[in-house]
């Protein structure tokens, strides 16, 4: 009865945050009502292609494929039938927010089952297959699928393709994230998901328990490539407009760095990875100096910082490798690797300042911020190769430990 009660009141909990967050964004401008969305959209994809690399141990990057499956599904459905006579007869009586709505849950539908159709497709011959040939396979599938769209004028070809009606709703896309993560959880943590992680350390050791191997690949490929897809559909719907462009090689490339950044198999790691790595290059966009205008960087600032992260970085893997098992001490290695690093930045700056060409050559933020992007995710993975979180889970359980002193239990000793 516990475990229902808890289960249930987080259910309640996400629904709200869902459409707390829905109210909290309504006055704020376009853009950042945009990142909010993006966010939400890459939680999913980053989600459900943690079911597919981290939890069943595959290696696919082509998810951006059964992304644009779905938002071209869904688009191309809306363009052409939402205002026949026939669904409008059907939809008659209804206020026209509420048409929307149904319509829109209905392409959730359509473009997550048109998903994972696709995915059934490429992963029935492909996926005995393993590693690097599977990513290959995955990889050529996604440009396959962009490029038959780019020449497709029904689709719209190379220019895209105008979605109407637009329906902006931020707290249906959080609930489809928060829909995936429940469903990705609950797969793991029951004895479903069992199959699933034998899959991925073990194949043959799996097989000869009973695992039907190539079955649930194809599962896992299934419930990914859907989640993927009903993403798609709301991306379709939200923006109005939809390209091939928007589903590039790089989308995926982006999905799967989210996945090993976080931590293959943690699907905590996935969630926050997905919301850093999309907000901070949109962060550093807008980033501003202290007058107000876009922040420039000279030359010998950009190198300066370079040597003081490399020798901070270096430092920490050093006393990394180190074993030493005072806590204290070793807190206090990393603290002077980090102070290291600072000096090593600030008298580096003073050093390049006297070089004229790096001095005045000014860079604005906006023209590094992908280099600062690729330099945090270069120091992530130098210093937390298994991830963020790894395999680990943030759980109620966990926040009570932090919350709660263990007792550790006394036993007398007779003499």
């Amino acid at each position: 009865m516990k475990f229902w009660g808890i289960r249930l009141v987080s259910i309640l909990v996400a629904i709200g945050a869902c459409f707390a967050l829905q109210g909290l964004t309504g006055h704020w401008s376009d853009y950042a009502q945009r990142i909010v969305v993006l966010i939400g959209l890459y939680v999913t994809l980053a989600v459900s292609l943690n079911l597919i690399n981290g939890i069943t141990g595959q290696f696919s990057i082509g998810h951006a494929a059964f992304y644009q499956v779905g938002a071209y599904t869904a688009g191309y459905l809306t363009l052409t039938y939402f205002n026949s006579p026939r669904v409008q007869g059907m939809l008659h009586g209804l206020p026209a927010n509420s048409r929307l709505t149904i319509w829109l849950l209905l392409m959730i539908i359509v473009g997550a089952l048109a998903a994972a159709l696709a995915g059934l497709l490429v992963g029935l011959p492909s996926l005995r297959l393993k590693g690097d040939y599977l990513a290959i396979v995955t990889l050529g599938f996604g440009e396959i699928i962009r490029i038959i769209v780019q020449n497709q004028q029904a689709l719209g070809g190379s220019y895209g393709m105008n979605v109407t009606p637009k329906y902006e709703s931020i707290a249906v896309i959080w609930l489809l994230a928060i829909v995936c993560i429940a469903c990705c959880r609950n797969l793991l943590k029951t004895a479903h998901g069992l199959p699933f992680l034998s899959v991925r350390e073990d194949e043959v050791a799996g097989q000869a328990m009973g695992v039907n191997v190539t079955r649930t690949k194809v599962t896992a490929f299934l419930i990914g490539s859907a989640f993927a897809g009903a993403a798609g559909a709301l991306l379709a719907h939200f923006e109005g407009f939809i390209t091939p462009a928007t589903f590039g090689m790089d989308v995926s490339f982006i999905i799967l760095t989210m996945v090993v950044l976080g931590g293959t198999g943690s699907i905590t790691g996935s969630v926050i990875a997905a919301a850093l790595l999309t907000y901070l290059p949109e962060y550093l966009r807008g980033f501003k100096g202290a007058d107000g205008n876009a922040l420039s960087l000279s030359g010998a600032n950009v190198v300066a910082w370079m040597v003081g992260v490399a020798l901070a970085v270096g430092l920490l893997r050093w006393v990394m490798q180190k074993h030493i098992e005072s806590k204290g001490k070793r807190l206090g290695f990393y603290v002077g690797a980090i102070v290291a690093g600072a000096v090593g930045r600030i008298v580096g700056n003073l050093v390049f300042a006297h070089i004229a060409p790096l001095q005045d050559k000014q860079i604005p933020i906006d023209q590094v911020r992908m280099v600062i992007f690729a330099v945090v995710l270069i120091v992530i993975m130098l210093l937390r190769p298994q991830g963020i979180f790894a395999h680990h889970e943030f759980s109620w359980s966990l926040v009570r430990r932090l919350f709660k002193r263990e007792e550790v239990p006394h036993t007398a000793v007779s003499v």
